[in-house]
C-alpha cells in the first residue's frame, strides 16, 4: 500500500490539469448570406491565445488558461462574443452581421510608412510571382456555385410560418438568417492556359445542377460570372462588372489607397505581413480589406477584399473576394482557392473555386481554338462518383440546399413564378419545346399598317438539338396585309459554331432602318416600329447563309439574298429608269447579292444560351468587321450589278473612376451606280425611343451617300459627377453624353443616272402627286458632316435612360419645305451593372 501511495498522489496531480484543458471548435459565417468567413480572428478574451479561421470558416482552439469568453472579429463585421465553459470540449458557431469598415485599431507612427516599403518590394517581385508570366500550364478546377433568395423587406420573425419561404428556406447555423436556395451547380474541369496569344480552354469532365428554374439559363449567367471572376491582382486594374477597379497592389496604389502594416503571422507555415488597405476617396473604384504578403518572396499569399455600395454597382450591395495563393512549379504563385460572394437586395450568389494538379504544358496553339468543351458523360456521374471527384464533401448546409430546391420544383406556384421571371428577362414565354415571343413585338403602330399585331416563336433544343426553327406572322389593320417570316437553321458543328440557315420573309421596312438579320435586336425592331412613317417599302426576302468560326474569335458569315422592293408608304413616290433610253420608269426593284462578313473579336468570350451565343468582352480589345457585297444582274430577276465594301471597328475603353468611352466607327463604299434606296442610307430613328449606333435626330432616308463614314461616341461618367452631389448620390443616377457624326459624298455622274437634259440635278427624283419632281433626300460632304450630340441621365430606377438630343448641322428646310427636328428627348431601357 505504501508503494502505491506515491503513484496515486502523482496521478492526482495530473487529473486537475487534464480536466481544466479547454477545447473549443466551430465555424464562423455571415449571418445574412451563410458565407464561410475565412481569415477571421478567434481568440479568448483577455488572453493572447487565438487563431484564424480557415478558408471554410472553421477554427479550433485549446488552452489551459482560457478567458471567460471567446471573441470573433473580422474586418467589415461586428465583433461577437460567447461565454465558454472552462475545462470542457465544446462547439461554438458564430454568425456575424456586416458593419461599416473601420480602422480604429490602426496606430500611425512618425516616419516613413513601413507599409509603403513593403509595397515597393511587392512591385519589384511581382513579375516573378505573377502566374501569367508562365508560357503555358494546366490544372484541375472544382467549382461550386449557389444562388439564394432572401425575404424582401421583411424581418425573419415577420415571415408567415405557413409560407413557402418559411417551410423550405434553410439556415446555415443557429442565429443566421433564413435563405431560399434556387440553384446549385458543381463542376470539375481541366483548365488550360496559354500566355501568347492569350487563350484559355476549359474541358468540363463532370457537372451537375439542381435548379428551380431552367438550369441552362442560370448556368449561362453563372458562367459569365465565373469568367469575370478570374481575378489577377498583380494587374494594375482588376476588371469587374464592366469596370476597372484599382488593384490594392497596383503600382498606382499610393494614389488611391492608404496602407497600414498591422500584424505579422504564420500562414500555412509561411511568415507573412498583414497589410490593411483603405480607399482614400469613397468615389474611386477601389477595394477595402486586407492583403497578406510573404516575407521572403514578397508574393501575395492571401486576400480578403470587399466592395460596398459606394462602388455604385446596380442591384448589388456588396461583393466580397477571398483568395489564397500557393507557389507552384516555376516559382509563380497560383490562386488555389477563391470564393466570391455577390450580395444583392434580396438575392445572393456564392462561387467557390479550388485548383489543384498544376503542371506546365506545351500544347500547340490550335489546341486552344475551342474555348469550352463539355464531355458527353459529364452529367451522368453518380453520387458515389461525386464523392470521389470533390476535393471535400458537401456539408450539412449544401445537402439541405439540394433538398430544398428539389422540394421547390414540386411546387406549382414556384414553377409558374419562375416561368414568368424567365419570360421577363428573355422576352419569350416557354411552352414545352416551344418559346412564344418576343413579347416586346406583340403590338406596334404606324401609318401604313395601322395597328400591327404579331405572334411568333421558336423551338428549343428539347425539340431538336441541331435544328433551330423560328418565325412570326403579323397583320396590319390599315393595309390588311399579312406579313410573315420563317427561319430554319441546322448546326453542323457546335464547337466551331458552324451552321447553315435559310429564311423567307415578307414584311414592311423603313428605308434607313438597320437590318434586323444582322443586328438581332428586338428593342431596335420595337423602337423603329414607332415614329415617322416616311419612306416605307414592302420587301420580300429569300436568304440562305453559312456561318462558322475559322479559328477562335474569327467568325465568317456568307449570305446569299434575293430581295424585292415595292413602295408601301403614300409618301414614297420613288421611281427610276429601267432602260438606257430613259423611256420607262419603275418604282419596284429586285436585287440578288452575296455578302461575306468577317468579324474578329480578340480576347472575347462567348456565353451560350441554348441555340444562341453572345460575345462578352472581358478586356478593352477592339472588334473588327469587314464586309463585302457583290450584286448579280439577271439572277432571279435582279436588276443591278454592284460592289459594296464596309470596314468597321468598335471598342469600349474603361477609364477607371472617370467612367468609360466607347466608339463605333465605320466606312462604307458603293462602287456601282444604283438607285438611291440601294446606296448607303444612314441608320436613322424617328421614334420616341433612343437606339444605339443610329442618328436619333435624322429622318429615315434623309441622307444618302455612295462613299460614307460614321462615328458614334458614348462617354459614360457613371457616378463620377452625380455621386458628388449629396442628394442625387442616393438615387445612384449616372450621367452620359454622346456624339454622332456622319461624313459622305455622292457621285452625281455615276449614281442617279445623270442626264443634263432630263435630270440635270444628277439624282433620280421623287415625284409629288401632281407629277412634279423633287429631291427626296439630301447629300453630305466631307467638309460639312452631319452632327448631333446628346446628354442625359441613365440608371433611373436602375434601368431607364432619358436623353436630350441636339442636331448641330443641316438645319435648313428640306426640298419639301419641312424643317428638320433640331431637338428631342428620348427614352430607352439599359441593363448595366
Amino acid at each position: 500500500m505504501l508503494r502505491i501511495l506515491p503513484v496515486l498522489i502523482l496521478l492526482s496531480g495530473f487529473m486537475p490539469i487534464t480536466a481544466q484543458r479547454t477545447i473549443v471548435q466551430g465555424r464562423v459565417i455571415d449571418a445574412q448570406t451563410s458565407e464561410p468567413l475565412a481569415f477571421a480572428n478567434v481568440y479568448f478574451k483577455g488572453t493572447h491565445v487565438g487563431t484564424v479561421t480557415d478558408f471554410e470558416g472553421h477554427y479550433s482552439l485549446e488552452t489551459d488558461h482560457p478567458g471567460d469568453s471567446l471573441a470573433v472579429s473580422v474586418l467589415g463585421y461586428r465583433e461577437e462574443r460567447k461565454v465558454i465553459e472552462k475545462g470542457r470540449v465544446q462547439v461554438l458557431n458564430f454568425s456575424l452581421y456586416a458593419s461599416s469598415l473601420a480602422l480604429s485599431e490602426v496606430v500611425v507612427v512618425p516616419g516613413e510608412n513601413p507599409a509603403h516599403e513593403l509595397l515597393r518590394k511587392v512591385w519589384t517581385n511581382r513579375d516573378k510571382n505573377n502566374i501569367e508570366r508562365l508560357d503555358q500550364y494546366s490544372l484541375e478546377a472544382y467549382a461550386k456555385t449557389e444562388v439564394y433568395l432572401r425575404t424582401l423587406g421583411k424581418e425573419p420573425r415577420d415571415i408567415d410560418s405557413t409560407s413557402i419561404f418559411a417551410r423550405l428556406s434553410i439556415r446555415a447555423e443557429e442565429g443566421s438568417e433564413p435563405a431560399l436556395p434556387i440553384y446549385m451547380n458543381e463542376a470539375s474541369s481541366d483548365v488550360h492556359y496559354l500566355r501568347y496569344p492569350k487563350r484559355e480552354k476549359v474541358l468540363v469532365k463532370a457537372s451537375r445542377s439542381t435548379s428551380l428554374f431552367d438550369a441552362e439559363e442560370i448556368s449561362m449567367l453563372t458562367g459569365l460570372f465565373q469568367k469575370a471572376a478570374s481575378f489577377n491582382f498583380y494587374d494594375n486594374y482588376v476588371r469587374l462588372l464592366e469596370r476597372n477597379f484599382v488593384s490594392p497592389v497596383s503600382t498606382a496604389g499610393l494614389f488611391y489607397y492608404k496602407y497600414y502594416l498591422v500584424d505579422s503571422l504564420y500562414i500555412d507555415g509561411r511568415y507573412c505581413y498583414e497589410l490593411r488597405v483603405v480607399p482614400k476617396r469613397s468615389g474611386d473604384l477601389t477595394f477595402n480589406g486586407t492583403v497578406w504578403i510573404n516575407d521572403t518572396t514578397f508574393a501575395v499569399k492571401r486576400l480578403a477584399l470587399e466592395l460596398g455600395k459606394d462602388a455604385n454597382i446596380n442591384f448589388i450591395d456588396r461583393i466580397r473576394i477571398r483568395q489564397d495563393m500557393e507557389p507552384v512549379e516555376g516559382g509563380a504563385w497560383l490562386p488555389v482557392k477563391t470564393r466570391v460572394l455577390v450580395d444583392a437586395v434580396n438575392i445572393f450568389l456564392s462561387n467557390y473555386v479550388e485548383k489543384s494538379g498544376f503542371e506546365q504544358t506545351s500544347y500547340p496553339v490550335k489546341f486552344f481554338d475551342t474555348e469550352l468543351e463539355v464531355l458527353p458523360e459529364a452529367e451522368y456521374y453518380s453520387d458515389e462518383d461525386w464523392e470521389r471527384i470533390r476535393p471535400r464533401q458537401l456539408d450539412r448546409h449544401d445537402l439541405a440546399t439540394i433538398s430544398s430546391i428539389e422540394s421547390l420544383r414540386e411546387n406549382k406556384w414556384m414553377r409558374t413564378w419562375g416561368m414568368f421571371l424567365s419570360m421577363a428577362v428573355k422576352g419569350y414565354y416557354n411552352v414545352g419545346d416551344f418559346d412564344l415571343g418576343p413579347w416586346l413585338l406583340l403590338y406596334n403602330y404606324n401609318d401604313v399598317e395601322g395597328h400591327r399585331f404579331r405572334v411568333g416563336g421558336r423551338i428549343t433544343p428539347g425539340f431538336g438539338r441541331d435544328w433551330v426553327l423560328s418565325g412570326y406572322a403579323a397583320y396590319g389593320t390599315e393595309d390588311e396585309h399579312l406579313k410573315y417570316e420563317l427561319n430554319v437553321e441546322r448546326f453542323l458543328a457546335r464547337r466551331s459554331w458552324t451552321k447553315l440557315g435559310v429564311q423567307y420573309r415578307y414584311d414592311v421596312e423603313r428605308m434607313g432602318a438597320e437590318d434586323v438579320f444582322y443586328s438581332q435586336s428586338s428593342f431596335g425592331s420595337f423602337a423603329s416600329s414607332f415614329g415617322g412613317t416616311d419612306k416605307m417599302m414592302y420587301t420580300r426576302i429569300a436568304r440562305a447563309w453559312f456561318e462558322t468560326d475559322l479559328f477562335k474569335n474569327f467568325t465568317q458569315k456568307l449570305v446569299f439574298m434575293n430581295k424585292t422592293y415595292t413602295p408601301a408608304s403614300p409618301d414614297l413616290n420613288f421611281a427610276y429608269y429601267t432602260d438606257e433610253a430613259r423611256s420607262r420608269l419603275s418604282s419596284d426593284m429586285s436585287v440578288s447579292e452575296v455578302n461575306l462578313t468577317s468579324i474578329y473579336q480578340p480576347r472575347a468570350s462567348f456565353i451560350v444560351d441554348k441555340n444562341n451565343r453572345f460575345p462578352v468582352s472581358l478586356s478593352n480589345a477592339p472588334v473588327y468587321t469587314l464586309s463585302y457585297t457583290y450584286g448579280f444582274k439577271g439572277v432571279f430577276g435582279s436588276d443591278f450589278e454592284y460592289h459594296k465594301l464596309m470596314l468597321g471597328i468598335r471598342q469600349n475603353i474603361l477609364l477607371g473612376s472617370v467612367g468609360s468611352l466607347s466608339y463605333n466607327a465605320a466606312w462604307n463604299k458603293v462602287y456601282s451606280p444604283l438607285p438611291y434606296p440601294l446606296l448607303t442610307l444612314f441608320h436613322a430613328n424617328e421614334s420616341w425611343f433612343r437606339t444605339a449606333n443610329t442618328f436619333n435626330m435624322m429622318d429615315y432616308g434623309e441622307f444618302v451617300a455612295d462613299n460614307a463614314a460614321t462615328l458614334f461616341l458614348t462617354f459614360r461618367q457613371d457616378g463620377f459627377i452625380l455621386d458628388r452631389l449629396p442628394l442625387i448620390k442616393k438615387l445612384r443616377w449616372r450621367s452620359v453624353a454622346t456624339a454622332s457624326v456622319a461624313w459622305g459624298s455622292f457621285d452625281k455622274a455615276r449614281n442617279g443616272f445623270y442626264d443634263p437634259l432630263t435630270n440635270p440635278g444628277g439624282i433620280l427624283p421623287r415625284y409629288k402627286d401632281d407629277g412634279t419632281p423633287f429631291l427626296g433626300f439630301r447629300t453630305l460632304s466631307w467638309d460639312k458632316p452631319y452632327m448631333e450630340v446628346s446628354y442625359g441621365i441613365e440608371n433611373i430606377f436602375s434601368f431607364f435612360r432619358v436623353e436630350a438630343f441636339h442636331r448641330l448641322s443641316y438645319l435648313q428646310p428640306d426640298s419639301e419645305g419641312d424643317d428638320p427636328r433640331k431637338f428631342g428627348i428620348k427614352l430607352s431601357a439599359v441593363f448595366r451593372f
